[in-house]
């Protein structure tokens, strides 16, 4: 059985003129990472293993979760990906079966993209709502590898958002 998180990176802040890439998180978006993180630790849901987008939003989105879980974050180092930066749901699934290690896997990203995957891994006609930002689709596949994971395979086991947290 293989756990895979889909999580979204936290509210962008729009106030620099900056390249897309290079946009970082603003306070709702700490406070958020901070929170799902919270969640993540109390589910029993800290990853074996995550892998970020290279885009600054996303990698202080995973320096917030780490923050949060702290001695456990020692074990999931986040390996930064370029091709998840504005990924579509082929190119996440890839990702998945070249890089994906241990029982359960966070990938950090972007939408559309990151949406669009979630809908295609859950089985069943059971897809996740909305994905807002810093939002988490679990889904759980039964699967021995990584490499055997695939379109319309995982049932999703819950959807949550920061608000949804309270």
């Amino acid at each position: 059985m293989k756990t895979l998180i889909l999580l979204r990176h936290g509210k962008s802040d729009w106030s620099g003129n900056v390249p897309d890439h290079e946009r970082p998180i603003n306070e709702r978006g700490r406070m958020a990472a901070v929170r799902m993180a919270t969640w993540m630790r109390g589910e029993g849901l800290t990853p074996d293993h995550m892998l970020v987008s290279s885009a600054t939003r996303t990698q202080e989105t995973a320096a917030r979760l780490r923050t949060v879980w702290g001695a456990l974050a020692g074990e999931v180092a986040p390996t930064s990906i370029d091709a998840l930066y504005l990924a579509e749901p082929d190119a996440i699934l890839d990702t998945i079966r070249s890089k994906g290690q241990g029982g359960t896997l966070l990938i950090l990203g972007h939408n559309p993209g990151l949406e669009r995957a979630a809908v295609r891994f859950a089985r069943g006609g059971k897809c996740p709502p909305a994905m807002p930002t810093c939002a988490a689709a679990v889904l759980r596949f039964a699967v021995r590898s990584w490499d055997d994971v695939d379109w319309g395979e995982g049932a999703l086991v819950r959807h949550v958002t920061p608000k949804s947290l309270g």
